[in-house]
């Protein structure tokens, strides 16, 4: 009996830190898919499938290096590349191809941050722009990574408000009254769109996410199964630092939600002015 308590407890402790580590990456996921789809339609029908390329010139090629760097980081063979191209008939303007070991444990959870590689990669692309065309604009984030003791969990209802009042204080930062006249912030706002903008998954990407999801989840098993028999105490470790990566990793999808509806609201505002003229001529 005691033994069975045991396996339901690391059981039920894994699938825990498994939420909490892709549960908030799938949701800011699924959120900026959506908000993308809408404005793509809208872009599309107001200046047609040209009209994509106003944020893909950057937003693409983040996206796919964001691939590109996880499938090297997870030890799997770049068989093929194009960080932008001419919409296909697919709707395809950027891939990463790779092949891997389906042997290796380490390079099946490779798929799963390969697949979620955008959202990382556009997110970070985001804090480097900050961080240089914003006068303080990446300190608060580094403030809570390097030096913060918050910590986001999926199933904690109380880290959300850590994490809405970290959100204010970020934007109260990138939103000061002195950045406003500056050119440089309104570069940074631009180019901040053009990388939300492309930063949602793909079928393949999900997809690929998917079938490293389980191998992933093993391994935070075997993880708490050598803690339990070890060092109860690494468990506490470990819960620790996923946190305070999913906590620092949502700051900037917030951020990239943000700049997503940004995006909805002027490709809105663009279709109605042409829905306008259409209606005139």
């Amino acid at each position: 009996m005691a033994l069975f308590q045991a396996v339901l407890q690391i059981l039920w402790l894994s699938m825990t830190e498994f939420v909490s580590l892709i549960g908030g990456l799938v949701i800011g996921g699924f959120i900026l898919g959506y908000l993308e789809r809408l404005s793509n339609r809208l872009v599309i029908d107001t200046f047609g499938m040209k009209g994509i390329y106003f944020t893909a010139w950057l937003g693409t090629p983040v996206h796919e290096l964001g691939h590109a760097a996880m499938c090297l980081l997870f030890g799997h063979r770049v068989t093929g590349i194009k960080l932008l191209q001419a919409n296909r008939s697919d709707g395809t303007i950027g891939y990463v191809t790779h092949t891997y070991n389906p042997g290796s444990l380490y390079q099946n959870i490779g798929n799963l941050f390969i697949g979620l590689a955008p959202l990382i990669s556009g997110g970070l692309a985001i804090f480097a722009c900050a961080r240089f065309l914003v006068p303080g604009g990446s300190d608060v984030i580094a403030r809570y990574f390097f030096t913060g003791t918050q910590a986001f969990s999926l199933v904690d209802p109380r880290t959300w408000w850590d994490l809405l009042f970290a959100d204010r204080a970020v934007f109260q930062n990138f939103f000061a009254g002195e950045n406003l006249i500056r050119p440089a912030f309104w570069l940074f706002i631009f180019l901040a769109v053009c990388i939300s903008s492309r930063m949602s998954l793909s079928p393949e990407d999900i997809r690929g996410a998917r079938s490293g999801a389980g191998a992933m989840f093993l391994l935070i098993v075997l993880a708490n199964v050598l803690n339990a028999a070890l060092d109860p105490s690494l468990h506490r470790q470990m819960m620790v630092w996923i946190g305070r990566f999913n906590f620092c990793l949502l700051i900037l999808l917030s951020v990239s939600v943000f700049f997503s509806c940004l995006t909805l609201a002027v490709s809105s505002l663009f279709y109605r002015i042409g829905s306008r003229f259409k209606s005139f001529g």
